[in-house]
């Protein structure tokens, strides 16, 4: 027999938790709803371990993850039988963190205002997207706001996987890189003056190039500070400039130029844009309302473009398929796709379909980028190292001519 950990409802919708023991997770259910109780969550005991284990610098913000506790939480109740109200308090009693147990209260209190839960998320646009609003009101409309969430939690996780995939392929290169700016920098501001003295006593000019060399190395020595502290400021501000609206605006027409990133930009507003249609699409939301919440959710400001002049196209009888075709921002496939899509009636579908087959295209190029990249971070570093250490040799050797 296993240890099982648990969460459950009693009589008056109060939440308890604690450890059973049974053979599987079906015995530990049979046993809590003979005590009375509804199960909520049953699963491997892995220790006493809090849900969250955030440090205190976290805790006064509601972060994407406590989002997506949030949403799994409310779904799961919802779908228990619990109102909207019994929900919330039990999501402010089960949470470890004061932020979201103070957001469910803000919530809460909206809902006694007059407000629907879609209004109320409304009023959090920095927490919750224009889709995730509108799947949760086609939800209430409807009458099944736990399928829609559940719905908005899968979409959710989905980007949230692509994500952590791009950030676990980039931490190896990274890391490359700073190892060898680290290792130029010890060569120039350490290694190279040592060889100063022996140079002074020469008694011949030195290479041009060797001369630059030292010389780059006295004056970063001189001014360590400021050296390191132009490579740290220099950085932030190209940073600072480009989430201003202009340095968003140059830095996405740049992106969209560029001929190796382009193709990687293409297909990940592609695979972003298409799944958003494909789940509000699937979830009852009209095909023109949709390409407007897709405008929001692209990332570049010209796809963004893009989606709103398709959405007023389809508003006037036209195709969108046909108004995204030959843009050069889209894949004709993906256009010629929907176009199929729309006359057949499966625009969901088939964005399903367009969404899953670029996601791949994107992992591959990643893939193969990030296989090309490590290789020529390595070289690039080498070759640096490798010119300063001969140019060094080369006079040393000279010298040993010259005594010769």
């Amino acid at each position: 027999m296993s240890l099982y950990s648990y969460s459950a409802l009693d009589g008056e919708d109060n939440l308890k938790s604690g450890i059973l023991e049974g053979d599987d997770k079906d015995a530990v259910a049979n046993r809590l709803m003979q005590s009375g109780l509804r199960p909520l969550e049953i699963n491997p005991s892995k220790g006493e371990k809090t849900s969250f284990s955030f440090n205190s610098w976290q805790r006064d913000k509601v972060s994407p993850k406590d989002i997506d506790f949030f949403t799994k939480q409310i779904s799961l109740l919802l779908g228990a039988g619990l109102s909207l109200d019994a929900a919330l308090r039990v999501i402010n009693q089960h949470s470890h963190k004061p932020s979201l147990r103070e957001f469910t209260l803000q919530i809460g209190r909206k809902l006694k205002e007059g407000l629907s839960f879609s209004q109320a998320l409304a009023d959090y646009p920095k927490h919750f997207s224009s889709m995730y609003v509108n799947i949760a009101r086609a939800g209430e409309e409807g009458g099944i706001l736990p399928a829609m969430l559940t719905r908005i939690s899968d979409y959710q996780a989905t980007f949230q996987e692509l994500r952590q995939y791009v950030i676990s392929a980039s931490v190896y290169p990274l890391f490359l890189l700073a190892i060898g700016i680290i290792a130029v920098i010890v060569l120039i501001t350490v290694i190279l003056p040592r060889f100063e003295i022996l140079f002074e006593g020469m008694g011949q000019q030195l290479p041009l190039h060797v001369q630059f060399l030292m010389n780059s190395a006295k004056v970063i020595g001189n001014h360590l500070f400021l050296f390191f502290g132009t490579i740290i400021a220099v950085p932030t501000a190209i940073v600072y400039y480009l989430q201003t609206n202009q340095g968003k605006i140059f830095l996405d027409q740049q992106l969209i130029k560029t001929p190796f990133i382009s193709g990687f930009i293409r297909d990940l507003e592609t695979t972003r844009i298409f799944r958003t249609l494909e789940v509000l699409v699937n979830n009852g939301v009209h095909l023109a309302t949709a390409l407007k919440i897709g405008s929001g959710v692209a990332g570049n400001q010209a796809y963004k473009d893009l989606l709103n002049k398709a959405s007023k196209a389809l508003k006037e009888g036209q195709q969108v398929g046909q108004k995204l075709k030959g843009t050069g921002l889209l894949p004709d496939l993906a256009a010629d796709l929907l176009s199929i899509g729309e006359e057949s009636g499966q625009v969901g579908l088939v964005c399903g379909q367009i969404a899953n087959h670029y996601e791949d295209a994107l992992r591959l190029k990643i893939k193969r980028a990030i296989a090309l990249i490590e290789p020529l971070f390595i070289l690039a570093i080498a070759l640096i190292a490798g010119y300063i250490v001969i140019s060094m040799l080369s006079v040393i050797l000279s010298i040993n001519d010259i005594a010769g």
